[in-house]
């Protein structure tokens, strides 16, 4: 007998029709995997537009020159080169895929509320750590400073990172293997999206602090645009904490039924 053309055989025992992206959506373990993932493609991107925002404003931040910035960024990435593959490999080995995935959302973008402390680095009294100036007007930022702001920008990506590459992994674990390439062109569709409105929220929230009268800039403007950006990036570790299951749950294979995708016994010719 001759296989429906609808039916699309999974391996040695399993049969699923065609991916669409409504047969996608419909799957809630799916769909959660892939709004998470969304989420905080969101929140990374709004704190790469914010850092070299707060760092050059002179209202809110740092009043930190190109140079500086650069300095910062460079020295994290130095950092983040080196031990992203030994931390993420070695938190996947020890704790597994998921564990791996809570702690790189609880550890990555909340970290950020610690920047505006940066500024008390900077304008410690009793030390010379404060930002300077040349006689040309270009800033000597001190190393505490920029140790402290290289720490905190590598910290988050490293972290950032584990997360991505774990729910990129749970992601794919979550449909049949010839539904793979629909999901991924949809998670690579909506972190594109998501990742397009960032820079927008992120700069809004920058200007909102700096010039709307609302806050104080120089006390609170840079509280309130990282504390906003971390409590997004902590909202993401409590979703997938306790919304994201690992495939194989019984409400799962439930909607499996549903969408047609089930397990058959095939039974191999006798030699």
């Amino acid at each position: 007998h001759e296989r429906p053309s609808s039916l699309i055989e999974e391996g040695p025992n399993t049969v699923a029709p065609p991916a669409t992206v409504a047969s996608l959506w419909k799957r809630r373990n799916t769909r959660l995997h892939l709004l998470v993932y969304w989420i905080f493609s969101f929140v990374v991107t709004c704190i790469d537009e914010a850092f070299p925002l707060f760092c050059i404003s002179k209202d809110i931040g740092l009043g930190l020159s190109e140079v500086s910035i650069g300095k910062i960024l460079s020295i994290s990435g130095v950092i983040f080169a080196f031990l992203n593959y030994f931390v993420f490999s070695s938190i996947v080995n020890k704790c597994g895929l998921y564990p791996s995935l809570y702690m790189g959302a609880f550890l990555s973008s909340p970290m950020v509320i610690f920047i505006p402390l940066s500024i008390v680095i900077s304008n410690h009294s009793s030390s010379s750590f404060a930002v300077k100036y040349d006689d040309e007007g270009n800033d000597t930022l001190s190393w505490p400073t920029t140790i402290f702001l290289s720490f905190i920008m590598s910290w988050n990506r490293i972290f950032a990172m584990t997360f991505f590459a774990g729910i990129t992994i749970a992601t794919n674990r979550t449909v049949p293997t010839s539904h793979r390439a629909t999901m991924n062109g949809l998670s690579m569709l909506g972190g594109s999206v998501a990742k397009a409105i960032g820079p927008t929220f992120a700069g809004f929230l920058v200007a909102f602090s700096a010039s709307s009268g609302v806050i104080h800039p120089r006390v609170l403007g840079s509280v309130v645009i990282f504390a906003m950006i971390g409590l997004l990036g902590l909202s993401v570790g409590f979703i997938c904490l306790f919304c994201l299951k690992e495939k194989g749950s019984e409400g799962e294979k439930e909607e499996d039924k549903k969408l047609g995708i089930r397990k058959v016994q095939i039974s191999m010719p006798k030699k």
